[in-house]
């Protein structure tokens, strides 16, 4: 009944760590502590107290910031059995509270770093959706696609959806584009799925999964704040990213009241200032801050023309017209200039696979390679993709052949997982790892019958 009144799983999980490390330090438990006397109880919690002290002083461990977070589950555990007594003289006895670590925010070369140093669609776009939205990293386990709705060229986002923590914040046009790119390989798209799943595209995030996404990217960035985590100049995996946001939204003057309700800090009654206002309203008040928060610096740059064009267009349009013909010629180069950019990676990859243009090798590309080398040539105005349709018909069915050979790589890992799935045990008599390996083969297998369905579609098409 404890457990079951704490709001979330991440509480519970606390608070049962530090519930039964004090039992076990006061060789008791749940029911044999109730039946102590208040003079009892409090003994076995100023033993506790001092046996973390003198642990704190050989090993530097736990930090002076950690006794409250430690205590709490204790005391709120005995209030809700109705055993009150004052904790004032208990405190007394914790040291004294130090600097915390982790302080800093993320610069836009950190996130950057952590962009790079990423190949999946997936991550990239939970990076930039933190970087953005300033996002608790616990929330986004729960958002669904339905709750992402598209506003000119970004998204408002609403976050704790129907409960009472729900508000709403927004996505620039570069993290929604992101976004965009990740849902497009996705197997689900179902308005009611997830808005981010784990690796195989189909089962939820977890708590744990959710945090872990930037853990394993910045390890992989290496970095150089990665050395001082417990220092002052630190900066947190996640928060780092909620800490950015609310700098940057107050460097762009956005008003206080919509930076503390973006970030969920408003709830209740409180919520009732916003209820009115619509997802336009919001994002306009958001804008401001889109050219700071973007971090690729031709995307700020074309957001900040974009911006500067409409308004001239509305304003000055006859004083200012050689201003504005001087800006949208900007705007063609740079799409030219990612167009190029486009081209430049594609005929490194002909390069490598042996060839001496992308023509040589259209028929191992999927879909959506080819409508981007297409859009590319298009916008430079070069020469066309040419597909004949006995060159399409190589290129299905060399899609199909790939996606067979996934499979049968799919099967035979299958076979591997399904040697260390336990036989005739019931789910309640397993070991986490024997649970843990049926989840595994669980999922490839569900993985496998998707990459089954997707082959049937592909062999529709040859």
């Amino acid at each position: 009944m404890f457990y079951e009144n704490l709001k979330t799983e991440a509480t519970r999980k606390s608070y049962k760590i530090w519930l039964e490390k004090f039992f076990a330090h006061a060789n008791t438990d749940y029911d044999h502590i109730l039946a102590l006397s208040e003079k009892e109880i409090k003994l076995k919690i100023r033993a506790y107290v001092s046996h973390l002290n003198q642990l704190r002083k050989a090993t530097g461990s736990p930090s002076p910031n950690s006794f409250n977070s430690m205590m709490t589950p204790i005391q709120s555990y005995l209030e809700q059995n109705e055993i009150e007594f004052s904790w004032k003289n208990i405190k007394r006895s914790y040291p004294d509270k130090i600097p915390t670590s982790n302080k800093l925010s993320y610069t836009d070369e950190d996130i950057l770093e952590l962009l790079g140093a990423t190949t999946s669609l997936r991550n990239k776009a939970v990076i930039h959706f933190l970087a953005s939205s300033g996002c608790r990293v616990g929330a986004i386990k729960d958002i669904l696609i339905e709750d992402v709705r598209e506003v000119e060229d970004g998204a408002v986002v609403t976050v704790y959806r129907d409960t009472i923590q729900e508000y709403k914040t927004c996505l620039t046009p570069e993290a929604y584009t992101a976004l965009k790119k990740y849902l497009k390989e996705r197997i689900n798209r179902n308005p009611e799925a997830v808005l981010f799943t784990r690796k195989n595209n189909i089962t939820p995030l977890t708590q744990s999964s959710a945090q872990d996404i930037v853990r394993f990217v910045r390890k992989t960035a290496k970095l150089s704040v990665d050395d001082t985590t417990k220092c002052r100049k630190a900066k947190s995996q996640n928060h780092a990213f909620r800490k950015r946001f609310k700098q940057t939204l107050a460097y762009a003057d956005v008003q206080s009241d919509f930076i503390e309700y973006m970030m969920g800090h408003y709830t209740g009654n409180s919520l009732a200032y916003f209820s009115e206002w619509d997802d336009k309203k919001l994002y306009t008040k958001f804008k401001k801050a889109i050219p700071v928060l973007t971090l690729d610096k031709s995307e700020k740059l074309e957001s900040r023309y974009k911006d500067d064009l409409e308004q001239k267009n509305q304003e000055y349009k006859k004083e200012f017209k050689d201003k504005i013909e001087s800006l949208e010629g900007q705007l063609v180069e740079m799409k030219k200039d990612k167009s190029k950019r486009v081209l430049e990676f594609y005929d490194d990859l002909a390069e490598k696979k042996g060839a001496d243009k992308i023509e040589e090798i259209k028929t191992k590309l999927d879909d959506v390679q080819i409508s981007e080398i297409k859009e590319a040539r298009e916008t430079l105005g070069t020469d066309p993709l040419e597909i004949t349709n006995g060159q399409d018909m190589l290129r299905r069915k060399y899609l199909v052949s790939k996606q067979e050979s996934t499979i049968s790589s799919l099967e035979k890992e299958l076979e591997v997982l399904a040697e260390k799935v336990p036989k005739r045990k019931s789910p309640d008599k397993m070991t986490d790892k024997q649970f843990e390996a049926l989840e595994e083969y669980e999922d490839k297998l569900l993985e496998i019958e998707l990459a089954q369905e997707f082959l049937k579609e592909l062999k529709k098409k040859v």
